[in-house]
């Protein structure tokens, strides 16, 4: 089983607007595609857990993010994802 890396940061929009929310957004990108093995040593076994039920999971821990994608960027998360390949 093969698990999709992504790595996210999340923006807000800056602008103020008056009785307005505007929601904030991410740009992730695509960092790499490796074996379970390899993330399962990285993360939690919850976050583990989780990742198997549902066929992917996000990860907002700086240390793990920094372990996955060699960056540490406040903001960020990692997007994981099941893949049959």
């Amino acid at each position: 089983m093969r698990v999709k890396i992504y790595y996210c940061v999340e923006h807000g929009s800056g602008a103020v607007i008056p009785r307005h929310h505007v929601a904030p957004y991410s740009v992730c990108e695509d960092i790499d595609v490796v074996e379970l093995e390899y993330v399962r040593n990285v993360l939690p076994a919850q976050t583990l857990s989780q990742l198997l039920k549902r066929g992917e999971v996000s990860v907002s821990d700086l240390e793990v993010v920094e372990k996955l994608s060699g960056k540490k960027v406040e903001n960020s998360y990692i997007k994981l994802i099941i893949v049959s390949e």
